[in-house]
């Protein structure tokens, strides 16, 4: 490593942390939404009410799942120690796949070792430099390399906005194929997308529809289906990409579900697929336990929803500007970075755990405070961080101008 390179990393390092960019790992000693309640221990034993967790269910201590893991290990071993596609296959992982596009209700579906790698590796195989993806200006950054390898044109719209994809569309029928791409859930304001108006527009110019439902899947919809089944779109999208390491169990793994012709190419030609090892089976036993539990219903929906509502309607009622409402994620727009810096800070220290989005993750002067919901926290839980995102208002000395910005 050359001492010119060395010292460039090092400044620039230096730079975040004199900025408040630096991302610090906080250190727990579990994971996931704990049986207490989405408390989580801090390394130095304290607790914190934790909204950083996309264990939305709490399903990633279910001793349901757990055992599902366990047997999974006792029958197959740590992992086949080979790709798919050579001699990487186990049963478990075709009764994954089968029992993934029973619950999407699509034709067939397909693992990967990540979400991350589903979104990179379904693009490729699909499009080429005489395709159009036409993609939301708001999509998550896995998406956005996974189009850019595809190496077909690349149009973007204006996030969440259907007019702007009907514009173009009608300025993009040079192309061979085309194919709105978009997420379920975006991820820096917990709005989800206008999936029928996509529908209707993919129907009148013929086009695909790839959704990215990594937040969706296991939460929306009357049992968790995703956006496609909050929008009554199920039918009508033709692939989607998830992940089991969210609502799903929280192991880990991905996959794409959707028409049999897309998934079947997919596995003949798709770079992480054919060259990445095999789902370990303790992630796939554990995943196929998390949707067997939504399969049948017994999921904590109800009470993930009552939460939502609560904590959203809270804020609301407290002037602040929230963003969401239908999702666990739930974004709470405080204007400037200095803000953002503070409020983040003054709720860890008075044990609430939140993350801080500033630019250029979202615009400048729109820094907000992220949080997830799960069906763990309490109502006691709730009512505390209220609380504190009160005192935490307070603790900023707000101007009356900065004030405004909590204004709904």
């Amino acid at each position: 490593m050359t001492r010119a390179l060395r010292e460039l990393l090092a400044s620039e390092t230096e730079r975040l942390r004199h900025a408040g960019l630096y991302k610090r790992e906080v250190i727990f000693s579990r994971s996931g939404g704990m049986a207490g309640g989405g408390m989580r221990d801090r390394a130095e034993g304290s607790e914190v009410i934790n909204f950083t967790t996309h264990d939305y269910l709490g399903l990633s201590n279910d001793s349901q799942i757990q055992q599902a893991a366990i047997e999974a290990v006792d029958r197959y071993g740590i992992g086949p120690s080979s790709q798919r596609v050579m001699c990487g296959t186990l049963r478990i992982h075709k009764e994954l796949e089968e029992w993934l596009q029973g619950f999407l209700q699509m034709p067939s579906a397909i693992l990967y070792g990540t979400g991350y790698q589903a979104n990179v590796g379904v693009f490729s195989p699909l499009f080429g430099k005489r395709d159009c993806i036409v993609c939301d200006g708001g999509i998550h950054p896995s998406v956005a390399d996974g189009v850019r390898l595809a190496g077909a044109r690349l149009v973007t719209y204006q996030n969440n906005d259907p007019d702007d994809l009907e514009d173009v569309l009608k300025r993009s029928r040079w192309a061979r194929f085309r194919a709105v791409v978009t997420n379920g859930v975006f991820p820096f304001s917990g709005r989800v997308a206008d999936l029928h108006s996509i529908c209707d527009l993919a129907d009148k110019y013929d086009a695909l529809v790839i959704v990215d439902d990594a937040l969706g899947v296991g939460v929306l919809g009357e049992r968790g289906r995703g956006t496609a089944e909050l929008n009554d779109a199920l039918e009508r999208v033709d692939l989607v990409t998830g992940t089991f390491s969210k609502a799903l169990g929280g192991g880990g793994g991905g996959f794409a579900a959707g028409r049999t012709e897309i998934v079947e190419w997919l596995r003949q030609k798709s770079p992480p697929y054919m060259f990445s090892a095999a789902l370990s089976p303790a992630m796939t036993g554990a995943a196929l336990a998390a949707i067997e539990i939504l399969e049948a219903g017994t999921a904590p929906l109800p009470n993930l929803r009552e939460n939502i509502n609560l904590l959203w309607h809270g804020l609301m009622e407290r002037d602040f500007r929230v963003l969401g409402g239908h999702h666990p994620l739930i974004a709470v727009d405080v204007g400037e970075y200095e803000v953002l810096q503070e409020m983040v800070n003054h709720l860890y220290d008075s044990g609430i755990y939140v993350h801080g989005l500033c630019y250029p993750m979202v615009p400048e002067g729109e820094a907000r405070i992220r949080m997830m919901v799960t069906a763990l926290h309490s109502e006691e839980h709730l009512q505390r961080t209220l609380e504190a995102f009160e005192s935490a208002r307070e603790a900023a000395a707000f101007s009356a101008a900065a004030h405004s910005v909590f204004t709904v």
